[in-house]
């Protein structure tokens, strides 16, 4: 007489194929949905940090600058007020995510086009007309709207 016992390779084949199923139906909403929320959070990175770049402004008594990069951006307090970093004290320095840019082209930031500054009262010094700093994914972007009180809009 046979025991029976454990799984059959049928079995055992017939489990293995509902679950790639259920990960082929359940897959691409969540890499979407994963990639969404990296330039979402990017943004809001950018937008607090540049909340903390005024503060510092004001805290310092100082001007301080944030120069975006491609991937990444720098903000430094400018206690010589050449717009560089060298010899300054760097307040914070951060890589995007993977995948995640700001269009450095599309940036017309007054007197330099990769910075932007805050004086000691927490305004950007520079800024007349609202200036947009855009953030862009595989073909999707977002934007960060500076108005010359130093107000942030996301769009």
């Amino acid at each position: 007489m046979r025991k029976n016992s454990g799984f059959t390779t049928f079995e055992l084949m017939m489990t293995i194929a509902i679950m790639a199923v259920i990960a082929a139906i359940s897959m691409p909403p969540y890499l979407k949905w994963y990639r969404s929320s990296r330039l979402r959070s990017a943004v809001s990175n950018v937008t607090a940090d540049l909340e903390m770049a005024k503060t510092e402004a004001i805290r310092e008594n100082a001007f301080v600058v944030v120069e975006f990069y491609p991937a990444m951006y720098k903000i430094f307090v400018d206690s010589n007020k050449d717009w560089g970093s060298s010899g300054d004290k760097v307040l914070l320095t951060r890589a995007l995510p993977p995948t995640v840019n700001f269009d450095i082209a599309s940036l017309s930031l007054p007197v330099v086009n990769d910075k932007v500054r805050f004086n000691s009262r927490g305004l950007p010094a520079d800024i007349v007309t609202p200036q947009t700093i855009k953030i862009t994914q595989a073909g999707k972007d977002q934007q960060i709207t500076i108005n010359r009180l130093g107000n942030f809009n996301v769009q």
